[in-house]
């Protein structure tokens, strides 16, 4: 297999997504293969299980818990053009329950298997599914947070701008999602 060809990623992502996301520009200095990696998951998931709607509630919830301005600027929009509410869009912004028992079961499905890394108990696992969270689920939300974790670490590290046609949604989050005066270190391991 060659080298990835960046312009061939910036070209694709274009006709893909009418503009190249900033993420793409900001790692194709370097190397093409992040966004290829972007571009081949995102076409994966578009005919998973989860609807459009689901997605974007889970990627909201990631971009809360990773803490990542770039990526609550986006899916908040695409959240609103799935169909979400500004009212769901804001509270899953803020961590809040929602009202609909679907979405807020992924979403609550989606911070667990962050806080414990997956390492779900039998429990919590037949707690989930009391709560038609299949198993299915859970692996596309695995693959979301794969996804999510390399957008916003991305952001994160080099603070690559928001595009224009998204600047009125970032300028709604205000103070929401600046870096954290204390960055808290947990072990992996404990024991």
């Amino acid at each position: 297999m060659g080298a990835i060809s960046v312009s061939q990623i910036k070209d694709e992502a274009r006709s893909t997504y009418g503009i190249v996301p900033s993420f793409f520009t900001e790692t194709g200095a370097y190397t093409g293969t992040p966004a290829a990696a972007y571009m081949i998951a995102d076409e994966a998931l578009l005919s998973g299980v989860l609807t459009c709607q689901e997605q974007q509630a889970v990627l909201l919830e990631l971009a809360r818990y990773l803490n990542s301005r770039y990526d609550a600027v986006v899916h908040a929009r695409m959240a609103l053009d799935a169909g979400l509410s500004p009212q769901i869009v804001g509270q899953l912004l803020d961590g809040e329950n929602i009202s609909d028992r679907r979405l807020n079961a992924l979403v609550k499905a989606t911070r667990l298997s962050c806080k414990k890394r997956a390492w779900l108990s039998p429990d919590e696992l037949s707690n989930l599914q009391q709560h038609n969270v299949t198993r299915g689920d859970l692996y596309e939300i695995f693959a979301l947070i794969g996804v999510k974790k390399m957008t916003a670490f991305t952001h994160h590290m080099s603070d690559f701008p928001v595009e224009a046609p998204l600047q009125p949604i970032n300028k709604l989050m205000n103070n929401r999602f600046e870096k954290p005066k204390n960055i808290k270190r947990q072990r992996l391991f404990t024991g």
